[in-house]
């Protein structure tokens, strides 16, 4: 698992956004530093996982769908990798030959341990509560 690009890039559009107004995607992209192209993809994802609304048209933007208060960073990472997770045999679908013919592996315990403390570290704190620690 690598905070990706796409993680960090989704955060900068979260911020970007924690003012509650109607953003262009020009705007945003202008004030964070984004590649236009690749923040539309993001903001689809954001979208879909309900924490940001995209209004289409002449007079449309992109606005936090949830306050701040409400969103934290594991939130972000989720909602842009599918796979957030710091190694493939922690997916419930992955078939591990080890762990099935020896019914126990304990580095796959020690990365999911890792991973539960990694999650709930990403979601200690609300972007409200990171955005104002400048």
């Amino acid at each position: 698992m690598l905070i990706t690009r796409e993680s960090d890039y989704a955060v900068r559009i979260v911020r970007a956004l924690s003012g509650g107004e109607l953003r262009t995607i020009q705007e945003i992209c202008d004030e964070e530093k984004l590649p236009k192209q690749f923040a539309y993809k993001i903001l689809k994802k954001l979208s879909d996982a309900d924490l940001v609304e995209i209004k289409r048209g002449t007079s449309g933007g992109c606005r936090l769908k949830k306050p701040l208060e409400q969103i934290n960073l594991l939130m972000i990472m989720q909602a842009t990798d599918e796979n957030f997770l710091l190694g493939p045999c922690l997916q419930h679908a992955y078939g591990c030959a080890y762990r099935e013919s020896c019914g126990h592996c304990s580095v796959h315990q020690e990365l999911h341990r890792v991973q539960e403390v990694l999650e709930q570290e990403l979601s200690r704190y609300t972007m409200q509560e990171l955005l104002n620690r400048s």
